[in-house]
């Protein structure tokens, strides 16, 4: 073999433009799995976000429902219990209302006739419900979205569920009737409607994810459903 194609054959290689080709291929694959992942990342995290408001959804609506349907319980028939609006200052009536964005109200667990602020089992008797509140009920200038529960221990409003966007109560009457005064009316309710509506976390909220609301009807058993309004 001549000299000169012996040269040619032992430097051969890709030129310049081979070279470019193969980086722009090569930058279109990599653009595309990024991509790829991207949209897998946000796929999951709405799904993760929105599988976690409605679990906050179903616990906080479960637990209002189950104390309310036991508001006014007396194992002895004693009279004082049911629903309440409590709008004092200081604690711990601060934050214990009856209102279209709160509740409260108490029943006899302990069979003892008083609705126990302190002590063994006093918790039982207080069903007390309430967003955007600090620990002694009062109402917090910037809203939180921490739904929380009346609690008779040193600190009377512990927080039950987060990114809680809004939580409204609707009253009703023996007969089916609303009642749109229900402060003034606490001994008349004998059902609640509950309707709670769960916001994403801040942090996700670039996603797109929507709320989600969940409501539900109470019938209060232990409120005489039976007599008129």
């Amino acid at each position: 073999m001549p000299k000169d194609n012996q040269k040619r054959c032992c430097h051969s290689g890709m030129t310049l433009v081979e070279t470019l080709v193969a980086m722009a291929i090569s930058g279109l694959i990599v653009s595309a799995v990024y991509s790829l992942f991207q949209t897998h990342h946000r796929i999951a995290a709405r799904q993760s976000q929105t599988s976690l408001m409605q679990q906050e959804l179903l616990s906080a609506i479960s637990l209002i429902s189950e104390e309310l349907r036991m508001c006014g319980f007396s194992a002895h028939g004693s009279p004082g219990f049911g629903f309440f609006h409590k709008p004092g200052t200081g604690a711990p009536d601060y934050g214990r209302g009856t209102t279209h964005d709160a509740v409260y109200c108490t029943l006899d667990w302990n069979a003892d006739g008083i609705a126990n602020e302190d002590g063994s089992g006093s918790l039982r008797e207080h069903a007390g419900f309430r967003l955007n509140v600090a620990n002694d009920g009062s109402p917090k200038t910037v809203p939180d979205n921490v739904l929380r529960k009346y609690d008779t221990g040193a600190v009377h409003w512990q927080p039950i569920s987060t990114n809680i966007g809004d939580l409204r109560f609707t009253y009703f009457g023996a007969g089916g009737n609303i009642i749109n005064d229900p402060h003034l009316n606490t001994a008349r309710i004998r059902g609640v409607r509950v309707q709670i509506t769960a916001i994403p976390d801040p942090s996700h909220a670039h996603f797109g994810i929507g709320n989600r609301t969940l409501s539900t009807m109470v019938w209060c058993r232990n409120t005489e459903m039976e007599k008129t309004p």
